[in-house]
Parts: structure tokens; C-alpha cells; sequence
């Protein structure tokens, strides 16, 4: 495996300049048309046309507070900024690695505009375009020599802390990279005067800016974790500002879009408020993605707000609605996230405050969004999941206490289960499957019944997690998730999911679990599935760990990715063992393949683990809607100022250059016109970012959506 992963590795990058270059374009034959919805024209530099450089039209004269559209430049430096709405004037500009930004210049649609690329005077401007993951990369990471810990009286690193791995998990997927994108223009960069510390003391600035904020109770617990003799993470996040603010640069550079890459266009809106934060969207049904086409996407806004954002992409217009909840009583998120210290840029102001914790949403046939919400106390469960009741489910299982129900616009469905993350691709009419990562049962709400008749006992139903250890091929009698296997018996696991998927192939429910290394779980229903359910579980290879979310694609193969550097793919075709006394865990490796993720990476972590990139979730295309083939997998991999997909076995990167530091948790494509070519047609996602101010603009900046979209070459016209 290692020879085989170092001769990947040596050869990733011709390949990959090789699949972009090859990629159909359709470019040589093409001209350059401008439509009067369109703005195009050449773009200079000093030596001759810029190739593979972004051309930004931006305007504040539309219904939302910004709209920008982003095309990149052919081998002859033209562009064309297709379908501009009309009525608002674009101030248009030049930005590319290499450049520093031009002179925004005022343009109005159907113009021929040429444009003069401004080049870098020197490595340190032209650094400051660089995606925040070149910048991270220049973090020192402690050697793997000094792993596993044996505390501050042996080599000084925590003893829970047993590989170096352990470390990259907590600055990655489970710490910083959780959340921000951490090497961004105002990440790397510290002001010890407002912080009210000494310049010579930037470890003590940066504990106070830790402590800021409603999140810095979190982030403290998790710099002290990582805690050193040297100082630890704390130190080396010191050592990383100082050095920056002294002139060091990243020593890995970008490369300018190539290929397919050049026909991307990003179009954004501004949504929501400044101090909120978004984990997802949803606009459309992703079993079948021309439901509600050109209609409005809604947001999911976590324990930032209980308003929903509402975003018309046609009339480019924004609206918000209040997100109620069944109960007045349900505690409010601001009751347990306090601010250790004023914000930096809020003051004492209690920014995030909601009751509903609007995780995630989806979109059903009709049209009607879904959200996993709070509307309840956790502890005001309702009587059908407990113990006595008659409910099919909970006279298998029981449950006295859950974190949250589901919740529609207008009506609650109050369930026994924490939710996390949902997925209804499946052929049943409108099933919802819902499940809490490390959680004890998987759900399901069958909507149909519900919103016929409203009875929230009758449209849903859970199940335990038993894995079919005894090998007979149904479910038995089980032990605990603390018993050793029993042969004559099942088991019990705790694997509630984080990300969840319905195969559409034989309708069974996937998911990922995030315990230890992680899992790729799966649960056959069996036609009575409070009693007739069976799971089967299957660990991460040792490489491997911190996966989020995953997804399947039209063949049932599972993709996720993780903190070893991978995008992990799942086959289960290729298991020789799926139940019995050794189907723990660790007993399908054969079914695990790894594809390095690209990017930059850290000096001396060896192999995929050493990528800077953080992936959050990923998003299998099944449909084909962006273009690059059916089943291309997106990676959120958020470092980057984009994302990765992987299609037919190579990567093309997904760059949003403005504003710099992207970061999304959630993704969905749509196809507004089926017939309308690729101009009716993209994916989707929003800014998921925890602090919206951390992008580009600063302070004020409100979340944003944006959207992707793929044409045949970088000079076509809109259909």
C-alpha cells in the first residue's frame, strides 16, 4: 500500500494537469459573442493576455445587499460574465495568483470591457491571494518521533494524545479547521494592542483572543488539550503569527485554474445577517432535483438565530422568517455558549441566541422544507417513547430523554431522537431517516402520514443499532455495547449517524459515526424494523479518523472523508465477512479504498495526513447536474477558498476566489430547467463559516450563497 500511495503520490500532479487539459473545451472554434445581458472583453498584463485569471462583476443595486458573478480567463486572456441582471451597474475587476487586484471599473451589461491585469511588485502582495490553506501549511506541527504522549514529566505531550494523527485530528476536522477557514487574511495575522498584551507576547494574545466570544470556552478546552512543555498548540500558533508578521511566506505556491476549471462560473448573494451563521441550504428534492426549479433556497442557521434565511435567486431578493418552536420553555442556545470575554468585534452583545438549533433541512416532492430542530426541552419527552407505551418502537426500545424533534414550517413532528443529519434519497414516498452521531437508534418519519394526519406517534418510528453477530441472518436477543460478543447472541452499538444516505438501490440506510476512527454504518430495515432491523458496521482503516459527514452514490458505493488526507470510498461488494462473532469492525479493509486529496501541506507530516485541507462533509452528484459526470464527489474540504471534486478519478478544484476564506458544511445541486443547458442547472452551498467577519470585508460581512455552475467552455453565452 505505501509504495503503491508514494507512486500515486509522485505522479498526482502530472496527472491531474493532464485529465484538465484534456478535458473537452470546445474553446479553439469559439468567439467571443456579448450578449446584452453580458459583459466580456480581454484581459492584459504586462506581458501579453493573463490566461487562467478570475474576472469579478460585483454590484449593490440589486435586492440583495451584494451579488457578484466570477468567470475565469481563457489561453488568449478573454472572458465573458454571462446573464448579468440588468438595472444595476457591476464595478468589474482583475484577480489571480500572481496579480494583485486591478481597478474595479464601473460597467453596465452588453459592454465590450478590456482590462489590465496589475502584477504583483513583489512575493509578499502576491502571497496575500493565496487560499488561507497556504498560508495554515506554515504551521509547525511536533514531530512524529514524539508520539504517543507520556505526559509533562516524560517527552511533555498529553498521554491521550497516541500519534501524531491525534494532534492533525484537533486542529482539523475536530478543532480549529472545524469551524473557519484558519489561514485567512485576519487569522494569521494578530493585533496585541486591542488585545491589551505586549508585542512581545503573542502567546498570551493569542489566549486572549481565544477566550473571546461565545465560542471561546470551546476553543480554550481545545488548545489546553493540545498542550506542550514547549508551549503546545498555543506556542506554535504564536511562533506561526510572529513569523508571518516578520515576512516569512508560504513556501508552496497555487497554480492558476486550468482546463475544465476555466469554464466555472460562481455566481454569490449576500443572506442572512452578520452575526449569524449558516450549516446548510436546501432548494430543491435530491431524489429528484427539478423540483421547485428557479424557486427559493432556505437556510439552516444552527444555534446562530432562529430566523431562516430565504433567498429568491431570480428576483435576487432576500427575506427571513421566524422559526417557531412547541414549546416556550425550550432552552435557548445562549444559556450554555457564554462569552468567557467580550467579542473582538460584538462587544458583550450575545450574538448567537436561538431555541430552534436549525441544523439541517430538505426539500420533499412538493416542495416542503424540513428542518431537524429544537422545539421541546430534551427532557419533556414525549409519553409514545417511553418506557409502558404501545408504540411499536418504543416497546422494542424505549427512550426516556432526546435532544430534539423535527419540525416543518408550520407543524412539529416530536420524535424520541436527537437529529443530526438526514438524507431521503430513497424510493419510499417522503421517508425521512434521522439519526444523533453516537446516539443509540436510527429514526424515521413517514411525512405522508403525518401531514395527512398530523399524529406524530403514528408517522415515525426507531430502531436500535444491532449487529447480527451470531451470524444466523436475523435479529436476536443482544448484549450491550459494553459486553464482550456473545456467539449465541447480537449486539448492541451506539453508531447514530453524523451524515446519513438512503442507498436508491435496495433502500437501505447508510451513515457515518464518528466514534474512535470512525465507521461506515449500515442498516437493513427488514419489513418490521423496530424488531427486524440489522446493522452492519465497518471501521476505518488505522491511517484514518475524524470523518463528518458522508454520501452514496447510484452504485451504493459510501464516500467520506477524513483527517488522514483521504477521500475514503466504501464498497461493500467486496466484503468477505458482513455478520458473525469477527464482524466488529475491523473485518472488511478489502472494501476501503483512498484517494489523497490535493492541496497544500504541513512540513514534516508524512504522506495524505500532512494535507492542510479539513473536509467537513462530502456530496456525491448522482444526477450529473454541474457536468463533470454522473457520481463526481464534492469534498468540502475548506481551507482552500473552494472545493474539490473528484470525478473519474482525477480532481478539479472549485475555487470561490472572492470573498477569500470560503467555508461551507453543506451542498445541493439543482436543475432549474431540464432543457436549458448549463445555464439552468448548478450546485449550491452557503457560507458556513462560525464568523462570517473572519472573510474578506470584515467586520459586517453577512453570510452568502453561492452558486456553481459549468459551461462548455469559458466563453460561452447563457442559454
Amino acid at each position: 500500500m505505501s509504495a503503491i500511495r508514494t507512486m500515486y503520490e509522485r505522479l498526482f500532479a502530472v496527472s491531474v494537469a493532464a485529465f484538465l487539459a484534456a478535458w473537452p473545451s470546445e474553446v479553439g472554434a469559439q468567439q467571443l459573442r456579448i450578449g446584452p445581458s453580458d459583459i466580456g472583453g480581454v484581459v492584459t498584463g504586462a506581458n501579453g493576455p493573463e490566461a487562467g485569471v478570475w474576472v469579478i462583476a460585483e454590484t449593490t443595486g440589486l435586492g440583495t445587499r451584494r451579488y457578484a458573478k466570477i468567470v475565469v480567463t481563457d489561453e488568449q486572456g478573454r472572458y465573458l460574465l454571462p446573464a448579468l441582471p440588468s438595472g444595476a451597474q457591476y464595478n468589474v475587476w482583475v484577480r489571480g495568483f500572481g496579480l494583485v487586484d486591478s481597478r474595479r471599473v464601473p460597467a453596465k451589461p452588453g459592454m465590450t470591457l478590456n482590462l489590465t491585469a496589475t502584477v504583483a511588485p513583489n512575493a509578499r502582495a502576491a502571497a496575500q491571494y493565496y487560499p488561507g490553506s497556504y498560508w495554515w501549511s506554515m504551521l509547525k506541527i511536533p514531530e512524529k518521533g514524539l508520539f504517543p504522549g507520556t505526559g509533562p514529566k516524560g517527552n511533555g505531550m498529553p498521554t491521550a494524545l497516541k500519534s501524531q494523527a491525534d494532534w492533525m485530528d484537533a486542529i482539523k476536522q475536530n478543532g480549529c479547521g472545524n469551524c473557519h477557514q484558519v489561514g485567512s487574511s485576519i487569522m494569521r495575522s494578530i493585533d496585541h494592542a486591542a488585545l491589551g498584551v505586549g508585542e512581545k507576547d503573542t502567546q498570551a494574545a493569542w489566549m486572549a483572543r481565544l477566550r473571546m466570544g461565545q465560542s471561546g470556552t470551546a476553543m480554550v478546552a481545545g488548545v489546553n488539550s493540545l498542550m506542550t512543555n514547549d508551549g503546545g498548540l498555543l506556542g506554535r500558533l504564536a511562533n506561526w503569527t510572529d513569523r508571518i508578521a516578520a515576512g516569512e511566506l508560504p513556501k508552496q505556491k497555487p497554480d492558476r485554474p486550468q482546463g475544465v476549471e476555466r469554464n466555472i462560473v460562481v455566481t454569490l448573494w449576500d443572506w442572512s445577517r452578520p452575526t449569524a451563521y449558516l450549516h446548510d441550504l436546501i432548494g430543491t428534492d435530491r431524489r429528484k432535483p427539478t423540483v421547485n426549479g428557479w424557486g427559493a433556497l432556505y437556510g439552516s442557521m444552527e444555534l446562530s438565530t432562529d430566523w431562516v434565511p430565504i433567498l429568491d435567486p431570480v428576483l435576487h431578493m432576500t427575506t427571513e422568517m421566524k422559526m417557531p418552536v412547541r414549546a416556550e420553555s425550550t432552552p435557548r442556545s445562549s444559556t450554555v455558549n457564554i462569552a468567557p470575554a467580550p467579542w473582538h468585534y460584538w462587544g458583550d452583545r450575545v450574538i448567537w441566541d436561538t431555541q430552534v438549533n436549525a441544523h439541517t433541512n430538505t426539500m420533499d416532492s412538493e416542495g416542503r422544507v424540513w428542518w431537524t430542530a429544537t422545539s421541546r426541552p430534551q427532557w419533556e419527552q414525549p409519553e409514545f417513547c417511553k418506557k409502558g407505551s404501545d408504540h411499536p418502537s418504543a416497546k422494542a426500545f424505549p427512550r426516556e430523554r432526546a435532544s430534539g424533534p423535527a419540525t416543518n414550517t408550520t407543524n412539529f413532528v416530536q420524535n424520541a431522537r436527537g437529529v443530526t443529519m438526514y438524507d431521503p434519497r430513497t424510493k419510499q414516498w417522503a421517508t425521512l431517516y434521522l439519526a444523533n452521531n453516537g446516539g443509540p437508534e436510527l429514526g424515521w418519519v413517514n411525512t405522508r402520514v403525518f401531514l395527512e394526519t398530523g399524529d406524530s406517534a403514528k408517522a415515525q418510528g426507531w430502531t436500535p443499532f444491532i449487529v447480527d453477530t451470531n451470524g444466523n441472518g436475523k435479529r436476536d436477543d443482544y448484549v450491550e455495547p459494553d459486553a464482550p460478543v456473545d456467539p449465541r447472541k447480537d449486539k448492541r452499538f451506539n453508531l447514530g449517524f453524523y451524515g446519513i444516505a438512503v442507498n436508491p438501490n435496495d433502500g437501505t440506510v447508510w451513515g457515518s459515526n464518528t466514534s474512535g476512527r470512525g465507521w461506515i454504518v449500515r442498516v437493513d430495515l427488514g419489513p418490521n424494523p423496530p424488531v427486524t432491523a440489522l446493522t452492519e458496521a465497518y471501521q476505518l482503516p488505522p491511517t484514518e479518523l475524524g470523518i463528518r459527514g458522508m454520501d452514496l452514490d447510484s452504485k451504493g458505493i459510501a464516500w467520506a472523508a477524513g483527517v488522514g488526507g483521504n477521500l475514503i470510498s466504501f464498497d461493500r461488494s467486496k466484503c468477505r465477512v458482513r455478520n458473525g462473532p469477527t464482524a466488529t469492525g475491523d473485518h472488511c479493509p478489502e472494501g476501503f479504498t483512498l484517494h489523497p486529496i490535493p492541496g497544500p501541506k504541513f512540513d514534516g507530516v508524512e504522506g495524505p495526513l500532512g494535507t492542510v485541507a479539513s473536509p467537513y462533509y462530502v456530496w456525491v452528484d448522482i444526477h450529473d447536474i454541474f457536468g463533470l459526470g454522473k457520481d463526481t464527489v464534492i469534498v468540502l474540504e475548506n481551507q482552500s477558498d473552494g472545493v474539490q471534486a473528484f470525478a473519474n478519478g482525477k480532481w478539479v478544484h472549485i475555487a470561490v476566489p472572492y470573498p477569500m476564506a470560503f467555508f461551507t458544511k453543506g451542498f445541493e445541486g439543482r436543475i432549474d430547467d431540464p432543457n436549458g443547458g448549463w445555464s439552468a442547472r448548478g450546485l449550491w452551498a452557503t457560507w458556513g463559516g462560525r464568523a462570517p467577519w473572519h472573510s474578506e470585508g470584515g467586520r459586517g460581512t453577512p453570510p452568502y450563497v453561492v452558486h456553481f455552475q459549468l459551461r462548455p467552455n469559458p466563453l460561452a453565452n447563457a442559454n
